[in-house]
């Protein structure tokens, strides 16, 4: 059966908005702003002027649409269940062909996501990262004065110094044969940006006895395609990795956006529908295999933990950090969006909106600072890159980490289950 990937290739779903403005007080660029259009409610409307064959594509309409952080919060509170994030996906799919960027503006717009997610591109820039670092020219940048301001923030956005490469190694253990296997999915931000945590999460599977593999073949799970309107190289990248992760193994994310989108790889309706059910989190994956056997150092500090917006609206998972990070013994844990609330970072919003992105990390940042923690954990990539830049603008240098970075770091060892203490 030929797989499907799946797609809305028109806006009627937009008719199940009620217009009963539940939406809105959860909407961050709603509350943000003020203005009607930035709700959930008028992008709806926007989106339905969009079926008219008499449509006038003002700058306005392109504006609010392109504001919408798509972070699933209006989606998963509707009574009416629209599904928002694939109209946004749809709406900018079909305005796409109808912009008109400059000739530099579309050229920076493919370099940008050839540099982020194909391989060669992924190469150049984890050497020009590393050059900058190596040689201080980020923290020399961005003294000078009359830098422009897209400039700025992609070097505040720079992720701190990270390991020379994402090491492949061996388990502890020589493999037997009979351990079960994993695949395991680095992402391409993940490789430039975050490899401590896949560091991490490879000594910590292998030294819980799971062989772990990584397929070469795999690519950018077509997150950032999918969300800016180009949804047919998105679903290229989709059957890319449906190819290369053809076993039925579980196959293991640390990265709460490329897990929403795996999953969404396949059609529920379709025959061919296991892959979805084979992606997992790592922290799901170790909830699921349990802490009987396993002892923690003690950590005496206090830690603040955020909850991205994928995994509390999209993957329905806001409750397994805190589940995961109970196992560490000493540890007093501060949650900092209980109740919701998105940092802005959004995949590659924070870059081509950030008049709205940067009021929002700075607020959760200022929530950070009242906590009184002195560490920050999130499941995403994104998310740690701006709450980071957030805090270094107000002078605080903060680890930024995943769960499972601590996990790897604090785990003693196993031992028999009847000798827990």
């Amino acid at each position: 059966t030929p797989i499907k990937i799946p797609s809305m290739n028109s806006l009627s779903a937009t008719e199940r908005c009620v217009k009963c403005g539940l939406c809105l007080p959860h909407c961050p660029t709603f509350v943000l702003t003020g203005n009607e259009a930035d709700s959930p409610r008028g992008r709806i409307s926007l989106m339905q002027a969009l079926q008219q064959t008499d449509r006038d594509l003002s700058p306005g309409l392109f504006r609010h649409l392109d504001q919408c952080l798509q972070c699933g919060a209006c989606e998963a509170m509707c009574p009416s269940q629209v599904p928002f994030e694939a109209l946004m996906d749809t709406a900018r799919a079909q305005l796409e062909p109808l912009r008109r960027r400059s000739l530099l503006k579309r050229l920076s717009r493919r370099l940008g996501f050839q540099l982020i997610t194909s391989k060669r591109g992924q190469r150049l820039t984890a050497a020009g990262l590393a050059g900058v670092q190596t040689l201080g020219l980020d923290r020399l940048l961005a003294t000078l004065p009359g830098l422009p301001k897209p400039l700025c923030r992609s070097l505040r956005l720079l992720p701190a110094a990270q390991p020379k490469s994402f090491q492949r190694t061996t388990a502890e253990n020589p493999p037997t044969g009979t351990e079960q296997r994993l695949q395991f999915f680095t992402g391409c931000s993940g490789d430039l940006f975050d490899r401590t945590t896949l560091n991490a999460t490879q000594r910590l599977l292998q030294r819980l006895g799971y062989a772990v593999d990584i397929p070469a073949g795999q690519t950018c799970c077509g997150a950032l395609h999918q969300h800016n309107g180009e949804p047919g190289k998105a679903a290229q990248l989709a059957r890319a990795n449906l190819g290369t992760f053809s076993s039925s193994e579980p196959v293991i994310t640390v990265a709460s956006g490329c897990q929403a989108r795996l999953q969404s790889y396949v059609d529920p309706a379709a025959e061919a529908d296991g892959f979805r059910h084979q992606v997992i989190d790592i922290l799901s994956f170790l909830l699921a295999r349990g802490n009987a056997d396993l002892e923690f150092k003690p950590i005496n500090t206090v830690l603040a933990l955020q909850i991205p917006c994928t995994q509390r609206n999209a993957l329905r998972q806001a409750g397994t950090g805190e589940q995961i990070l109970a196992w560490i013994p000493g540890l007093k844990l501060l949650t900092l969006n209980p109740n919701g609330g998105c940092c802005g970072a959004a995949g590659n919003y924070m870059l081509s909106q950030p008049q709205l992105s940067e009021p929002l990390g700075r607020q959760m940042a200022d929530t950070f600072i009242a906590s009184g923690a002195q560490q920050l954990v999130t499941t995403n990539i994104g998310c740690a890159l701006q709450l980071r830049a957030a805090l270094g603008e107000q002078g605080r240098r903060v680890e930024v980490v995943h769960p499972v970075t601590l996990l790897e770091r604090t785990l003693i060892g196993h031992m028999p289950v009847t000798g827990r203490r």
